[in-house]
């Protein structure tokens, strides 16, 4: 299983010391927290200008010299595969994110297995070839279903990136590992690697603050030094973005979803963002698969998950 060919002379080449970038492409409507039918504003919109930032986000990595993750929802490949074709012909390595932004936690195997096969269906249509790893939406794997990793390593892909190694009162696992890992289901070590978000030890606290509102929120040099501590200790940092967090969503956002946080941008985040493409070396995560897997130990998940 290889990545996806390239476009061009694009090869770059990332230290062995590089954090990771990886970005989450869905379009304005795409939240879980209220609940919103996802069908209704699929039928309305035509995601022509999450199209124009996901090219503004290829261009700025190629621009670095860099290979960013991007996981893309089954929907989006489908309904728009200019999305998914921009990404690959820039050079960036495509994964998925689900199909349409629902919640794992709700969902059965059988579900989770029929939207899985129609988004490698679409993916495959784009680029001939299977994805290397999986993000499911809102972190939306936890304690009750660990099943979806036995999936995902069945349908043979080689690592996801669903597990937010803290519990708010949206999503997370409270004691979580931390560090890559290849977690024991059922008594049963999975090939798959998992690569959880990165978070900063306090204590005995845990702060979230590589992406999303967490990196709106905390003042760039914060993140920096967090970062760096990650660093000095031999491990990388996952930052994670999406698009609306970088730009605005559209002025009917906020009256249409009811949910006032989605217009929370405090300062300038996409300066902000562009100071870190500055700050480190940055990949992504299938460039760096072989030194991520290099240091990963076998961690049961269920009760006894704490390092």
């Amino acid at each position: 299983m290889n990545l996806q060919s390239s476009s061009g002379d694009f090869h770059p080449s990332p230290l062995p010391g590089a954090n990771l970038l990886t970005f989450d492409i869905e379009d304005w409507y795409h939240i879980n927290y209220p609940a919103v039918d996802f069908s209704l504003f699929d039928q309305q919109e035509n995601h022509q200008e999450l199209l124009e930032h996901t090219r503004q986000l290829v261009g700025c990595c190629r621009q670095r010299g860099l290979r960013a993750t991007f996981f893309v929802l089954g929907r989006l490949l489908e309904k728009k595969p200019e999305i998914g074709h921009c990404i690959i012909e820039g050079g960036q390595e495509l994964g998925l994110h689900g199909y349409e932004h629902e919640l794992l936690t709700g969902q059965t195997p059988d579900r989770f297995k029929t939207e899985m096969e129609r988004s490698l269906k679409a993916f495959h249509q784009i680029t001939g070839d299977f994805p290397l790893g999986f993000r499911a939406p809102s972190w939306s794997v936890d304690e009750k279903n660990f099943w979806i990793l036995e999936i995902l390593e069945s349908f043979g892909f080689a690592y996801d990136s669903s597990i937010f190694p803290l519990k708010n009162f949206l999503y997370g696992i409270a004691g979580a590992p931390m560090e890559p890992f290849y977690p024991v289901v059922r008594g049963r070590t999975l090939k798959l690697l998992e690569i959880p978000v990165t978070v900063f030890r306090l204590g005995s606290r845990r702060l979230a603050f590589s992406g999303g509102i967490y990196f709106n929120l905390w003042p760039f040099q914060a993140v920096r030094k967090m970062s760096e501590k990650q660093n000095r200790l031999g491990q990388s940092t996952l930052f994670y973005f999406h698009p609306w967090d970088l730009w605005k969503r559209p002025r009917e956002s906020r009256r249409r979803l009811k949910a006032h946080w989605t217009s929370l941008h405090l300062g300038t985040p996409l300066k902000k963002f562009r100071l870190l493409l500055e700050a480190f070396p940055l990949a992504g995560i299938g460039d760096r698969m072989d030194q991520l897997k290099a240091t990963a130990r076998s961690i049961p998940l269920g009760k006894s998950h704490e390092i």
